[in-house]
């Protein structure tokens, strides 16, 4: 047997065939938070480290999160009662480059195997991208600990991970006001220096009120140097002050300023029209002018609360009239999520006596909108208990970021809350886990990636200080602090998954039908984006007159369902008061302007919209002819009812979506207004128009190449239709993920119209080369949408005037998908008989001979057959035509033509089997007569 047995182990030994050990089962063990996960000192542990490959016995462990500072550890294997260990407690760990050859290394002598002492990893905040610790167990030789670290590079870890370098536009509150404990990395956005950094933590917005000032909350117990930043449509910044250093501060070095629910600032001390303007600076420095905080619990004040920063705006648009008022009845927190352009939700508490002193709530509630994807931070600064004599770990991780952290006087009044407060924010988060409520994956705290919930729709979320889980606060990189987060209760009336917004009405082009009046439901034309900036959800429209002087009207509607949507409020119909105001800017009255200071609430309904006439649950559209730009925040209230509203504001910059097509991004466009590219961040957009048509040779020649020639034009003139290009954003290349039909938002904002439409002729870029020329554009604008264009019109007598043509790509068309032949190009394409062009959109009209319109085709070109009618045939003389259109842009080196792609070929299989007139109008039920069927001749 025992022969057999070597006789198989040299066959497979033989035939090269290794016999490999079952892996041990190594672990890495600690008490402090690896890689998010609190560890122990007992086998096995949270932390098991991985077999480098099959048979070795180098076992790693990669860490991404780690403590600030350094970590102790031993290293355990299951199976062995000892731990090993360094001969003496914090022996110090050489952490070696990654890949070094021969690494420094601890060996493991027989005196290195215990359960006391431990190895110590130091390094400096931010240093490291992520360390490796390694053990190799082979059996017969010395063991060995080491570590391996791979560094920050520069920009790396100190990119904050939910920072926009595009700041949308806006008022933003400034400062220092994050811890420098808070990691960084890819964990959390990081933490501030000791001045104002005016590109990060841009997330405290200015919400515009009532009375139409600006206000935004802090918390009172900070201590840092605060601006406001402003932001206009164009990316213009501009930082304002108070003029001087104006300190705000508790009573520990005098009289508290405020004093306790008071306030400072010259808001009120002046007529508005006189009001005191802040000082402002293009140069985005401290410059001695900035608000001074230093905490107001300072063991004399103690009030706690928080500080309402307001202003207002000049005749001119500018801040003026500042205020800080200090509230002690109210604590502030936040929650901010990852998605680009972020803003914090601010998360109000009140005390529980509603007075000045006492404990708070700890209910901090929002109702917040989820999407299924992005992940979430808390913001937050109490410590839910510092007392050093009943919380002694607690208190001495609380007191590393915050040395005079100590019991808040005034929550503690009744001697039953032992919290503090940090001076300094920080972002909380549950170590990168879906929300749950097991295994304290609903428990936040410091230096943890942010917490993800995978829901959609509005969700009210309730963030508790007081909740946490004290052991996750004793841990280094804690400070003391953890909360809990909790989804609250639920809603039939307004609790559910929104998995797209509209605006759906007669108000709305494209989503009503104008002959019979329905509303549709399913259509696109008014779908809403998300604004994570505003917290709600947009769109931005273009108007004409019309839709002001006859009432038109409209709905908000959650996933193009009818029985999904928002109208005016049953209030507002019992009490006939609280609409939208007929004239926005008309006399005040009972009812809303829908502006910003006067928003218009919505009632959410399960019930399909009646369709009496009139109907006032339909709001109503109180805009004239411009740009708009809604936006809708659908909310819930402390007791789960709905509470949202809408407001309506006048923009000089729209973001329009451009379509990647061949490696451009490209559109048509148009407008009520002339318009021009806006001057913003990765946003240069060329304006052209259609000048010229030249067709081809031979038109049935597969090789021909008809032309559109293409004149870059200064800006965009009102009702004028164009093509717009818009630059591949230079930090991302195609090669970067960018593939046919993905979509890039590009700026566009209003402009004077320069020049009268008798000397369109200095729109062109290139004017001075073209002085002879004559205006010609071939683009007609649709700046509302035109349902039943079809693909050309006729006279009384049935004669084609004009063919219409689309922008687009050669591999978006049908054509193209059914026979997958061909190479891709941008062209016009000509429309089917059901041919529509969109809002703000235009498409190409080419005379059909020398004569139409005063004669403009024996000029500018004209198209007496019908090219690009994938499927169709000629008007005249049987003589089927696809040769194709290059588009030629007049800035471009030889002309530019976008490619050199040869016509496509239909096979007779694939031609269009329906019955065309001579002038190639499709017929549904041919009489007697004489037309074209499947590419030939048919007499009936």
């Amino acid at each position: 047997m025992k022969k057999s047995v070597k006789s198989l182990l040299t066959l497979l030994l033989l035939l090269g065939v290794t016999l490999e050990m079952k892996a041990a089962d190594v672990y890495l063990l600690t008490s402090q938070t690896i890689n998010g996960v609190v560890g122990q000192y007992a086998v096995p542990s949270n932390h098991r480290l991985a077999q480098n490959t099959p048979g070795s016995n180098v076992y790693s462990l990669k860490i991404t999160s780690m403590p600030e500072g350094g970590f102790w550890f031993r290293i355990g294997v299951s199976g062995e009662s000892n731990q090993m260990r360094p001969k003496v407690n914090d022996a110090p760990l050489t952490i070696n480059d990654e890949g070094t050859q021969d690494p420094t290394s601890y060996s493991i002598d027989s005196d290195c195997y215990g359960n006391s002492n431990a190895w110590k990893v130091s390094y400096t905040a931010d240093e490291y991208e992520y360390l490796t610790v390694n053990v190799d167990i082979t059996e017969g030789s010395t063991r060995r600990v080491w570590i391996e670290g791979k560094k920050t590079s520069a920009g790396g870890s100190d990119e904050p991970v939910a920072l926009s370098t595009d700041v949308e536009p806006g008022y933003y509150l400034v400062g220092n006001f994050f811890s420098k404990h808070n990691v960084g990395g890819d964990v959390n956005p990081g933490g501030d220096r000791d001045t104002i950094e005016y590109t990060k933590h841009v997330y405290f917005k200015f919400e515009q009120q009532k009375d139409n000032s600006f206000a935004f909350s802090i918390p009172a117990c900070l201590t840092a140097h605060a601006k406001i930043l402003a932001v206009d449509d164009y990316d213009n910044k501009m930082v304002y002050g108070p003029g001087e250093v104006v300190k705000l501060h508790g009573a520990k070095n005098g009289t508290a300023l405020p004093v306790t629910n008071g306030a400072v600032g010259t808001m009120g001390e002046t007529p508005t029209a006189d009001c005191i303007p802040l000082v402002g600076s293009a140069t985005l420095a401290e410059n001695g002018n900035y608000w001074d905080l230093e905490t107001r619990n300072d063991n004399v004040t103690d009030d706690d609360g928080m500080y309402t920063f307001s202003f207002t705006l000049d005749g001119d648009g500018n801040p003026c009239d500042w205020q800080v008022k200090h509230d002690a009845t109210t604590r502030v927190s936040y929650i901010l999520g990852d998605m680009e352009g972020a803003t914090a939700q601010p998360l109000f508490d009140k005390r529980i006596s509603g007075g000045d002193t006492g404990r708070y709530s700890d209910n901090n509630v929002a109702s917040l909108y989820f999407n299924g994807r992005n992940k979430y931070w808390c913001i937050g600064y109490v410590v839910n208990n510092v007392n050093s004599e009943n919380a002694t770990e607690q208190y001495e991780q609380a007191i590393k970021a915050t040395p005079d952290i100590h019991v808040t006087a005034s929550v503690n009044a009744n001697h039953d809350d032992n919290s503090g407060t940090h001076d300094k924010l920080f972002f909380l988060g549950n170590g990168g886990y879906p929300y749950n409520t097991n295994d304290n994956r609903n428990k936040v705290r410091p230096n943890q990636k942010p917490f993800t919930l995978n829901l959609y729709g509005i969700k009210r979320v309730q963030f508790n200080a007081n909740k946490g889980d004290n052991e996750l606060a004793k841990l280094d990189d804690s400070y003391g602090m953890s909360a809990e987060i909790e989804l609250k209760g639920s809603n039939d009336q307004a609790d559910f998954t929104i998995n797209t917004m509209s605006m759906i009405g007669d108000a709305v082009e494209g989503t009503y039908d104008a002959k019979t009046g329905n509303w549709n439901y399913t259509s696109k034309a008014g779908d809403m984006e998300y604004d994570a900036n505003e917290r709600c959800f947009s769109l931005t429209i273009s108007t004409e007159d019309e839709k002001y002087n006859t009432s038109h009207y409209f709905r908000f509607v959650a996933n193009h369902k009818a029985e999904q949507n928002w109208g005016e409020t049953d209030h507002n119909v019992e009490t006939n008061t609280g609409f939208a105001r007929s004239r926005y800017d008309g006399a005040d009255d009972a009812h809303h302007t829908c502006m910003a200071g006067d928003a218009n609430d919505v009632q959410y309904r399960t019930t399909t919209r009646e369709t009496t006439t009139p109907n006032k649950k339909d709001i109503l559209w109180n805009r004239p002819a411009g740009n708009w730009r809604i936006k809708f925040y659908p909310g819930l209230d402390k007791d789960n009812n709905d509470v949202s509203y809408y407001t309506i504001s006048g923009t000089k910059v729209v973001k329009m979506p451009f379509t990647y097509r061949v490696g451009r991004f490209i559109r048509t466009y148009s407008n009520s207004v002339a318009m021009k590219p806006a001057k913003k961040a990765k946003n240069n957009v060329k304006v052209y128009a259609a000048y010229k048509y030249e067709p081809p040779m031979e038109v049935n020649d597969c090789y021909s190449e008809g032309k559109v020639y293409l004149r870059e034009l200064k800006y965009i003139p009102a009702n004028m239709g164009v093509v717009l290009v818009g630059e591949v954003p230079a930090d991302k290349a195609p090669a970067d993920g960018y593939k046919d039909g993905d979509k890039v938002d590009f700026y566009l904002k209003e402009t004077d119209d320069f020049y009268p439409e008798n000397n369109y002729e200095a729109l062109w870029i290139m004017a001075d080369q073209y002085k002879n020329d004559k205006w010609n554009n071939y683009l007609k604008p649709t700046v509302t949408p035109i349902d039943k264009l079809g693909n050309a019109d006729t006279d009384d007598k049935g004669t084609i005037l004009h063919r219409y043509f689309g922008l687009g790509n050669f591999h978006s068309t049908k054509y193209y998908k059914q026979t997958q032949t061909g190479d891709d190009y941008i062209g016009f394409f000509r429309f089917t008989e059901n041919g529509r062009s969109g809002a703000n959109k235009a498409y190409l009209s080419i005379p059909a001979n020398k004569t139409v319109d005063g004669g403009v085709g024996a000029t500018y070109g004209y198209i007496d057959y019908n090219g690009q009618l994938l499927g169709n045939v000629a008007d005249t003389n049987n003589n089927q035509s696809l040769a194709k259109m290059a588009v030629i842009f007049d800035d471009e080196d030889n002309g530019g033509t976008t490619t050199a792609v040869r016509e496509v070929k239909m096979d007779t299989a694939d031609a269009d089997a329906s019955f065309y007139t001579l002038q190639g109008i499709k017929v549904s039920h041919p009489v007697k007569g004489v037309y074209i069927h499947n590419g030939k001749k048919f007499i009936k």
